[in-house]
């Protein structure tokens, strides 16, 4: 069950890392485009660029713990034994599905505390608590990739991300 919600996950958050990169690319080649060929600028492109890079940022932690490309120490692994080194492994995915947890408590209530408070965003209006959203959306999808790999771990086996080849992508 965990394989299959997370095989939905990797086309929910590559489908919105895809479509957030190509809007902002579209959004940066028509700013150039206004403000170079038109002498005019499109005020709100900017702070679309930044709330699509820190979108991006958020979603893609989630493929971090799918993928195995976050910062972790090995060195240490190297040297415990296999019981050892199980037992750290799944240590650090708890402290990271906590960490998630935190995510998503945390983001939701400065959601609703920036919903309930009216702040809009100052080029394109739009309310703000709409855009840190992401953040517990992210939270979300964290906690289901640690549960995959504790769900290895746990069942004694060694979690294996998957191999991305940029060449057939």
């Amino acid at each position: 069950m965990i394989e299959g919600l997370n095989r939905i996950v990797d086309k929910v958050e590559g489908g919105l890392v895809t479509l957030l990169m190509l809007l902002a690319a579209v959004v940066a080649i028509a700013q150039v485009v206004a403000r170079y060929v038109f002498n005019s600028s499109l005020y709100w492109s900017e702070e679309f660029l930044l709330y699509a890079l820190i979108s991006m940022s958020f979603l893609t932690m989630g493929m971090g713990v799918r993928y195995a490309a976050h910062i972790s120490v090995e060195a240490g692994l190297a040297f415990a034994g296999e019981r050892l080194g199980r037992a750290l492994k799944i240590g650090a995915a708890v402290l990271g599905l906590i960490f998630a947890a935190v995510l998503i408590v945390l983001g939701w209530r400065l959601s609703a505390n920036t919903l309930n408070m009216g702040q809009l965003s100052p080029a394109m209006r739009i309310p703000v608590g709409y855009v840190y959203l992401v953040i517990p959306v992210s939270g979300v999808f964290m906690v289901l990739r640690y549960l995959l790999v504790l769900s290895f771990l746990i069942t004694g086996r060694d979690y294996t991300p998957p191999q991305s080849d940029i060449k057939n992508a």
